[in-house]
């Protein structure tokens, strides 16, 4: 019997090593198109599709239906999102901002240069049109044939409107008088910061209203309710407008230290600061969760296409690395997530696709494309091979057992 153990044993093992091998060599333990692989991360929950290389001057990737739209130098690349290769490239007379992000409107990517805004035919990739301002200085905006963003040149700081039809013409300009904040959309308004005012201007029209907050916004989120700002004093403020732009009431709440871009799911707020990583009431402003540990994150980001997470890079001392978090929204139960651990995630920048592939570039200007991972009918099946056997295995030596004893047990007649 016990031979028969042996043997018997030695299959099963020999069996799963194969399986596991044939697992490994058919790419479900490890993921392909990773270079130099600086990112470890957890595979049980998510899987690195590919990677980037490094790069010196790096843009703000952006996703572009079943594409990964990757700005590098003064090139743009289009990479097919679940493989990886690069299947077309665009060239620009000029280096992409490294810090500005561009917009996708009627298939056509409009994106920042240093000093430029320039039309990229995504079809083809052909370079359309492109215009000089100044330094581009906010990340770039647009509905409806318009674009918004603010530059910078000898005349200062200003916010212009431009027509994407009409070689980029100057359709208004707002003359800003320090800092000013990428827009947000709100209704029929385009809001922004200059200074420590919230700017309400018309989509179309030179006409505006200036709104007095009580610290320098540095960022500002248009919800579907009201509009969020973040600013240098700590503070994360809301103001509610009515249907013509006008202001009816102001919140604040006080965060402390510096702090992120706000980002907003059904009345959740998240902001990531110097204190912490914290979720708000967006109704109340009231404070309902807060990650201490969780301090100098990134913006947070939202996803929907697998299910409600945010995401958030946040660095860990102790370690010297950054971590990259998920904070899902189960039955109004938020739980914290690590799932990669970033080398260096200084000044980073994420995207997310609308199927919930998330794209972050770190500090060495590598892109990863991080999704989360599926059960496919292989991996079940093989798991399902070694459950199998393992209850096998276990039934044989139970009966064995049993047997065994039983021939011992006295016979009463």
């Amino acid at each position: 019997m016990k031979k028969f153990i042996k043997a018997f044993t030695a299959v099963v093992l020999s069996a799963m090593l194969s399986i596991c091998a044939f697992a490994e060599s058919s790419g479900f333990m490890g993921e392909s198109n990773v270079i130099s692989a600086r990112t470890p991360y957890d595979k049980g929950y998510v899987e690195i599709r590919f990677s980037t290389g490094e790069a010196e001057n790096a843009g703000v990737p952006l996703s572009y239906k079943e594409f990964l739209l990757s700005p590098t130098g003064n090139k743009i690349f289009k990479i097919n999102e679940k493989t990886g290769e690069t299947e077309m490239t665009a060239e620009l007379d000029e280096k992409v901002s490294e810090n500005s992000r561009g917009v996708i409107m009627n298939d056509v990517l409009f994106q920042a240069t240093r000093t430029k805004i320039v039309a990229i035919s995504l079809d083809d990739m052909k370079v359309k049109a492109s215009q000089s301002f100044g330094e581009i200085v906010t990340d770039v905006s647009a509905i409806d044939g318009l674009l918004y963003f603010g530059v910078k040149n000898d005349d200062g700081i200003s916010f212009v409107c431009t027509d994407s039809g009409k070689d980029f013409d100057i359709v208004w300009k707002y003359k800003c008088e320090t800092t000013v904040t990428s827009a947000g959309l709100y209704n029929d308004f385009v809001v922004f910061g200059s200074g420590n005012k919230l700017v309400v201007h018309s989509k179309t029209e030179n006409d505006y209203s200036e709104n007095e907050i009580g610290g320098i916004l540095k960022y500002v989120y248009a919800g579907k309710y009201a509009v969020f700002m973040t600013a240098e004093n700590g503070m994360l403020y809301k103001l509610r407008l009515n249907s013509d732009g006008e202001a009816e009431a102001l919140s604040e709440l006080e965060i402390g230290g510096g702090i992120s871009a706000p980002a907003e799911i059904d009345n959740k707020l998240f902001v990531s600061s110097e204190n912490g990583f914290y979720v708000v009431d967006a109704l109340n402003m009231e404070v309902t969760k807060t990650y201490p540990e969780l301090k100098n994150g990134c913006s947070p980001i939202i996803t929907t296409g697998s299910g409600f997470r945010a995401y958030v890079v946040s660095p860990v001392e102790s370690e010297g690395k950054w971590y990259l978090y998920s904070v899902l929204d189960n039955e109004d139960e938020l739980s914290l997530n690590e799932i990669v651990k970033i080398i260096d995630f200084t000044d980073g920048k994420i995207a997310v696709s609308e199927s919930g592939t998330m794209f972050f570039r770190d500090a060495k200007g590598q892109i990863y494309a991080l999704a989360i991972r599926e059960n496919d009918i292989l991996t079940i099946v093989i798991k399902l091979l070694l459950f199998t056997a393992i209850i096998v295995f276990l039934v044989l030596i139970l009966r064995a057992w049993i047997k065994k004893h039983s021939d011992k047990t006295p016979k009463f007649t």
